[in-house]
């Protein structure tokens, strides 16, 4: 959305709740960009003047200009610390998934090493003449694979 288009549905969700509100209390700043799903630093680059404007016209205390920076000058600091540490969390995160990748890789590769030399072991024995037979292992997950040699299975 557009600069010029956001200010004017924040303008418009500003009369709106400045029609419903009674004193400063209940018109502010932080409850605009709430409703409007902004930051209030935001708002006030957005509005400013059209938010005094209006704020003036309702009963109740008035910050000064000061108080008010002061006030954002906080919430820009508190809002930068929060994007660091989420930035950090961020980068620890996708280094300890990469890592995690990583270790995955290597452990597979180990696998399919081993899972090739024993193909290639299987082959060269048929070759030679043997037979494979397949035996259910005890309390394994995968059968076990035995050679047998013509001369093993002939019990004479």
């Amino acid at each position: 959305m557009r600069r010029t288009e956001r200010r004017r549905q924040l303008i418009d969700i500003m009369h709106g709740l400045h029609q419903q509100s009674q004193s400063q209390a209940d018109f502010t700043a932080a409850k605009i960009a709430e409703s409007a799903g902004i930051s209030t630093v935001w708002f006030y680059k957005l509005v400013r003047p059209e938010f005094q404007a209006l704020r003036s016209q309702l009963s109740g205390p008035r910050l000064s200009r000061d108080e008010e920076l002061s006030r954002l000058r906080c919430e820009v600091a508190d809002l930068r610390q929060k994007l660091q540490e989420v930035q950090h969390k961020l980068r620890t995160t996708a280094v300890e998934d990469l890592d995690e990748a990583i270790l995955l890789i290597e452990r597979y590769e180990k696998e399919n090493i081993q899972l090739r030399q024993q193909v290639a072991l299987l082959q060269k024995r048929l070759g030679e003449g043997g037979h494979v037979i397949i035996q259910p292992s005890h309390g394994s997950a995968q059968p076990h694979l035995i050679i047998v040699n013509n001369d093993d299975t002939n019990p004479n």
